[in-house]
């Protein structure tokens, strides 16, 4: 009887737990921290995305990124993606509470479909995926001189033409390039062409490029596609070189100039009169002129130290960042090395050009 009485009084307890709620209490609690995963935990916002863009284009992606646990970092992940690749990304938000971030994606097809971007906070396995809205590609049809170069702006600040060899000029441009692909730059024409050094960032950029051509070219013609006015722009820069001993420093050995062989004959000639005299007056302040006249002399006669330049290592005529550069090694070579500046080495080719190459041209190995 006791037994039966316990019995009825824990199923109605349990009935009236159940009437309240109790039952579905983890229930609730599961689909509500699911909800609060999806959907009030991170917010995303697409605050710029080009509605049409050109093939070849570099376009940026402006994101808002609004967090509830603004004490725990915000890894991003870019899943998926057709016909774009990316420039530059962000990886990894700072605790923080609202975000602002600009990834940068070049068109490479003209069919384009932006990646997914996954959120994830670091210290949670749940992800959030943003699927950006569709982009319109249009492909352009270049003029033959068309330079690959898509941007705002394109200025050239400086320019000059130099003497490469016999048969060849070498040009060097000096560009501003705003908002555009400027690794991408490259004259038609030249029989070869490099990008020497290039600083700043998408907005601003600044270039240095070099390219050879024949040396009856006498003038050099390009264009590029202005986004801004979205037409192409075309660029005419005259090849004007000198021919004379500065642009190509044949004759600039120190060792064979007539200035320094006549310093060689006036030395070896101080080093005979000096050993004379001191076999007639026996004095040791000839010893010491002939060592001292003997350790000059050796200065110009001790061969110069090897040195290992690289393929593609440009040759400057002086050792500054405002130099003119005269030629590049076409090949790995040995070099005789000269002297030192800074940054800077002086080199003597196996032709007997002389010029100054900076120190990461040398070899690693």
């Amino acid at each position: 009887m006791l037994g039966r009485t316990l019995f009825f009084i824990i199923t109605a307890a349990a009935a009236l737990y159940a009437a309240r709620g109790g039952s579905d209490i983890s229930f609730i609690e599961e689909t509500s921290a699911n909800r609060f995963v999806e959907e009030k935990l991170l917010y995303v916002t697409f605050q710029h995305i080009p509605e049409k863009i050109y093939l070849g284009e570099i376009f940026p992606v402006s994101l808002k990124i609004t967090a509830l646990h603004r004490h725990d970092p915000i890894l991003i992940e870019l899943k998926g993606g057709k016909g774009v690749k990316p420039i530059k990304s962000v990886k990894y938000l700072a605790p923080g509470s609202i975000h602002h971030i600009t990834l940068y994606f070049q068109a490479t097809d003209s069919d384009v479909h932006l990646p997914t971007f996954r959120f994830r906070y670091q210290k949670s396995r749940d992800y959030y995926d943003f699927r950006p809205p569709e982009i319109k590609v249009v492909a352009l049809n270049p003029p033959a001189d068309f330079s690959k170069l898509l941007a705002k702006n394109l200025t050239i600040l400086n320019y000059q033409a130099s003497a490469y060899d016999e048969k060849k000029n070498l040009l060097s441009l000096h560009l501003k390039i705003e908002r555009g692909n400027a690794k991408e730059f490259h004259i038609p024409g030249a029989l070869r062409d490099q990008i020497d050094k290039i600083e700043g960032d998408y907005n601003d950029t600044i270039i240095d490029y070099l390219a050879l051509f024949p040396n009856f070219t006498d003038q050099v013609q390009f264009s590029y596609f202005n986004l801004d006015s979205n037409r192409y722009e075309k660029f005419r820069i005259p090849v004007m070189v000198r021919r004379n001993r500065l642009s190509t420093q044949t004759d600039l050995d120190p060792r064979a100039g007539e200035f320094t062989k006549f310093k060689i004959g006036v030395t070896v000639g101080f080093i005979l009169l000096c050993t004379l005299l001191w076999y007639r007056r026996h004095k040791w302040l000839y010893v010491i002129l002939i060592l001292l006249a003997i350790a000059y002399l050796v200065t110009y006669l001790i061969p110069l130290k090897n040195v290992c330049i690289k393929k593609g290592a440009i040759l400057y005529l002086l050792p500054t960042a405002q130099s003119t550069p005269f030629m590049y090694t076409q090949n790995r070579i040995d070099a005789k090395e000269m002297d030192r500046k800074e940054k800077y080495i002086k080199i003597e080719l196996p032709n007997h050009r002389i010029g100054w190459v900076k120190n990461e041209d040398l070899c690693q190995n």
